[in-house]
């Protein structure tokens, strides 16, 4: 394998680079030098956090979950960033569109180190489906809806059969929470999870509110921390804003 690979500028404009978390953007710029001359590595996060991310202190899990990100098409494009396989058993990863972009690639001096992705002879990893939250991504104005609990609770409030309903302020918070926990923590939020943001929005709420980039931010700050929590957040966030906790 050669010791180096070419990274086109354009890179920097994709989409769908730009909708992952940015250490999901780090392990896939990361990825490329590492690919052998069809485009093909490793696909289990075991191997790829022992190869690509030796340093760094990700777990498996959230590996995991960026290759699972990076797994999925975004909005209008035909093919994902990533698509894994098996071949007798084990697991691969092969970049779509990399070929193209190796100047001076030599396919006829450089042997392959992994077994050739085709789509014919290989067991594909999943299926691909539209990525929610960011441009063209589905979902309601391009935000990640909120889960059926939330709906349930909102709508139960509307009912009459629990509290108050939120404010505008407090929904409009709230959804942006759930667009954004996604892509900064690599997986969806819990059930527990769910409960403190709703919770979290509320105090912001209280407090005056919050913009989309303050909140973005927020989880910003957790993430290069390694603080991968609501916690974290909700305590950087209120002390940005002011609110007494």
């Amino acid at each position: 394998m050669a010791r180096g690979r070419m990274i086109n500028k354009k890179i920097s404009n994709s989409r769908a680079v730009d909708a992952l978390p940015e250490p999901a953007q780090l392990l896939y710029t990361w990825l490329i030098p590492h690919l052998d001359c069809n485009g093909c590595f490793y696909g289990s996060a075991q191997m790829i956090k022992s190869l690509v991310f030796p340093r760094k202190k990700y777990s498996k899990t959230r590996i995991e979950n960026w290759i699972k990100l990076m797994e999925k098409t975004h909005g209008t494009e035909k093919s994902p960033l990533v698509v894994r396989y098996f071949v007798d058993g084990e697991q691969y990863l092969f970049m779509p569109g990399f070929v193209g972009e190796q100047i001076g690639l030599r396919r006829d001096k450089e042997r392959p180190e992994f077994p050739t992705f085709d789509g014919k002879n290989t067991e594909i990893v999943g299926q691909t489906v539209p990525l929610r939250g960011r441009e063209g991504g589905g979902g309601r104005g391009g935000e990640v809806p909120p889960s059926p609990e939330v709906e349930e609770e909102v709508e139960e409030k509307r009912k009459g059969k629990g509290t108050a309903t939120p404010s505008p302020i407090e929904s409009s918070v709230l959804n942006i929470f759930l667009k954004k926990f996604p892509y900064a923590f690599g997986r969806e939020p819990d059930s527990r999870e769910q409960a403190q943001l709703r919770d979290f929005a509320a105090e912001v709420a209280a407090g005056g509110g919050a913009t989309d980039k303050q909140i973005h931010d927020a989880f910003k700050e957790a993430v290069g921390q390694n603080k991968c929590n609501v916690r974290y957040v909700r305590a950087v966030l209120l002390d940005w804003l002011g609110v007494v906790r």
